[in-house]
């Protein structure tokens, strides 16, 4: 009879391992969740200590920076916007400080049309960080603003006059 009892003491129900597993699966959750914010907060640290070296992104980092869903639309992004992908360690991985130039990029534009004598001074003190700064103004420079040009015809005079300005 004493036996009887225990075994049915030590009887796992459904219903018992259900909620042990949920309370397990809790708590297991609770700590990767600490642990990738510790490592995340970590890697911040170590990133912002190493100024001297150029940070690197995985393609899913890049995805979480763009709050995008998945890492094919962040691939599609990275590849629309002629950043290369390089493959180290069978991962795929782009420098940080493209994608940040890139995504400043339209904010720097509009700046440019805004306040076209100001505008470096203004993005200067904005942003965080002055190789991004610095980087991003190098890009722009080389950039051509968008000027409407119109064909004129020439008449027989012009032509004789621009023919005796070539000679």
């Amino acid at each position: 009879m004493k036996n009887e009892e225990e075994n049915e003491k030590r009887r796992i129900t459904v219903e018992k391992a259900l909620e042990l597993f949920h309370r397990e699966n809790e708590s297991l959750t609770l700590e990767v969740d600490k642990k990738s914010f510790y490592n995340a907060k970590k890697n911040n640290e170590n990133n912002q200590s190493k100024s001297s070296n150029l940070s690197i992104l995985t393609i899913r980092e890049v995805a979480l920076k763009l709050k995008l869903i998945n890492s094919e639309a962040a691939k599609k992004w990275i590849e629309k916007r002629g950043i290369r992908i390089h493959k180290f360690s069978k991962q795929n991985i782009v420098y940080e400080i493209e994608v940040i130039c890139e995504i400043d990029k339209p904010f720097v534009k509009s700046l440019r049309l805004k306040y076209p004598l100001r505008w470096k001074k203004i993005y200067r003190n904005l942003v965080k960080d002055k190789n991004v700064y610095e980087l991003l103004v190098l890009q722009l420079e080389g950039e051509l603003d968008y000027v409407p040009t119109t064909k004129v015809k020439r008449n027989i005079e012009d032509e004789k006059l621009y023919n005796d300005l070539m000679k």
